[in-house]
């Protein structure tokens, strides 16, 4: 039942964008495309969730969400800096829905063309890693963020990545 709603739901959106020759908002066809901007928007609205619910002072995840080494945190980010990345995340996923032409923003149309790509890279960038902690090329292992970021955290990344490639080029 879920994937015929949500079908008609992708099938209604295409055949209903309106043409625009704005550089401000972008309508497309191509409902592969469309379909990677949702995607990349959920994946980070919910990421952006969790960050705003661990600012707001919530536990549970905190320590499989952060980099350990013998058991102590490599860092420990106050709300502030939490909640930023959580308006980060918020921004990112606008950007992909904004590339698509699925919501306009009163912004200049070449933060979005620019943006995508940019931002596919730098998702790219964290699934490869940074040769130490973080990604396919970490060198710590054993550790409950280490598993998590090889089963969950570099697959989102790449799919991110993905998505992001996909609204950049189609």
């Amino acid at each position: 039942m879920w994937t015929w709603r949500a079908g008609i739901i992708l099938q209604f959106l295409a055949a209903n964008k309106e043409r625009s020759h704005d550089h401000h908002v972008l309508r497309r066809d191509c409902i592969y495309a469309m379909t990677a901007a949702v995607i990349a928007a959920g994946i980070l609205g919910a990421a952006g969730a969790v960050h705003v619910y661990w600012a707001a002072g919530g536990r549970v995840g905190v320590n499989a969400a952060l980099p350990q080494v013998a058991g102590k945190r490599l860092f420990t980010p106050g709300k502030l800096a939490t909640l930023g990345v959580a308006l980060g995340l918020f921004a990112v996923a606008a950007l992909a829905l904004w590339r698509d032409g699925l919501i306009a923003l009163p912004l200049p149309f070449v933060f979005a063309r620019y943006g995508a790509p940019l931002i596919a890279l730098v998702f790219f960038a964290r699934a490869v890693g940074d040769f130490r902690h973080i990604g396919w090329s970490k060198r710590l292992r054993g550790s409950r963020f280490a598993r998590l970021d090889d089963v969950l955290y570099v697959p989102l990344c790449l799919t991110l990545a993905i998505c992001f490639a996909s609204v950049s080029l189609f």
